[in-house]
């Protein structure tokens, strides 16, 4: 039986497949599906989510996140803003239950004329059903490099792989910034939209509407995000944003005054963050995309975009790689 996100049951059978999963993407839970989805409706375009899952044996055992982004007439699978995963219980899956999910998903291809965007985490090693499939039908592959901290360690222990100089600046912004978690037991709509005025400021122009800093908002009372906060002198001058799943926290945006930028304004918020996402019993911390200066070869980071990635290096963590899969589909024979 399968089970489109439109159904009253879809929530109950998500929660029960994604609870068994040790790798939970904190980009694809459902507060953070609504958030992605303002940015494409804001620039005009439509969208349907076509997520579904798989029931068979009366038990979820596989599902898929996407959801189709079109624009005159160009239409583009992904989960909106991000990649589309597919999540899966390999121990109860048998070939033609794959079967079944796989014919599922070719149903939604045939609405597609541009790509589909698909990420495989790599779960123990092995790529997924849909992945493969992608692949068979003429799917190019891209490697994914992010850097991830362990949780599971020790305080001290994740203090002592932070970069040498890391540890006189986190002490500094301890100590003079007193970085401050908000969370869904004490955000208040005045701490989102001081963010945001921060975010303008910095920016130079206003990159985003309101409404997705609301859907932001909406996510931390969620349980599924929270905010970091750094005030100098009762002014804010530095403020980051994190989205997590169960098992996974996700460095998602922050801001800082450029002015005081020979003051480290964001080392004490991430060191901050990292502890509080390990208190919560997050297992593992997602700093970002790492960058290298070959790499993503089709369109070569900046040097900014690689100072970026080689500060969040600086706490520590190895670099883990996952594959981007994408299929043009304008090409493919979409009646097989």
């Amino acid at each position: 039986m399968i089970i489109y996100s439109k159904d009253k049951s879809y929530k109950k059978f998500y929660k029960e497949i994604i609870d068994q999963q040790i790798w939970q993407s904190s980009l694809h839970t459902q507060t953070a599906l609504n958030y992605y989805k303002q940015r494409p409706l804001d620039e005009g375009k439509t969208v349907q989510d076509k997520s579904y899952i798989l029931i068979w044996g009366e038990e979820p055992v596989i599902a898929f996140q996407g959801a189709i982004v079109e624009k005159d007439k160009n239409s583009i699978l992904q989960f909106y803003g991000v990649p589309c995963i597919s999540i899966e219980n390999k121990n109860k899956l048998t070939k033609k239950a794959y079967k079944t999910f796989l014919k599922e998903f070719d149903k939604i291809l045939i609405n597609v004329n541009n790509s589909i965007i698909y990420r495989d985490y790599i779960i123990d090693n092995n790529i997924s059903a849909l992945s493969r499939h992608l692949l068979l039908r003429g799917a190019k592959v891209v490697p994914y490099f992010s850097r991830i901290i362990d949780l599971s360690q020790s305080e001290t222990e994740m203090k002592r792989l932070l970069r040498k100089s890391y540890n006189s600046l986190i002490n500094w912004g301890l100590r003079e910034l007193k970085p401050i978690i908000l969370d869904n037991s004490n955000l208040s709509w005045e701490n989102i939209l001081e963010f945001r005025e921060l975010h303008i400021r910095e920016s130079g122009r206003e990159t985003r509407s309101v409404d997705s800093w609301r859907k932001q908002f909406d996510m931390v009372k969620a349980g599924e995000a929270y905010l970091v906060v750094g005030y100098l002198k009762d002014d804010l001058v530095s403020a980051g944003f994190f989205m997590h799943s169960n098992t996974n926290c996700y460095y998602g945006s922050s801001a800082s005054r450029r002015d005081l930028f020979d003051k480290p304004l964001f080392h004490s918020l991430m060191w901050k963050s990292i502890c509080y996402a390990k208190s919560i019993g997050i297992q593992w911390f997602d700093l970002g995309e790492q960058l290298f200066p070959n790499h993503p070869s089709e369109i070569l980071p900046s040097k900014k975009e690689l100072g970026i990635s080689d500060f969040k290096a600086g706490f520590g963590g190895q670099t883990r790689m996952f594959l981007d899969i994408k299929l043009d589909c304008s090409n493919i024979n979409k009646d097989n």
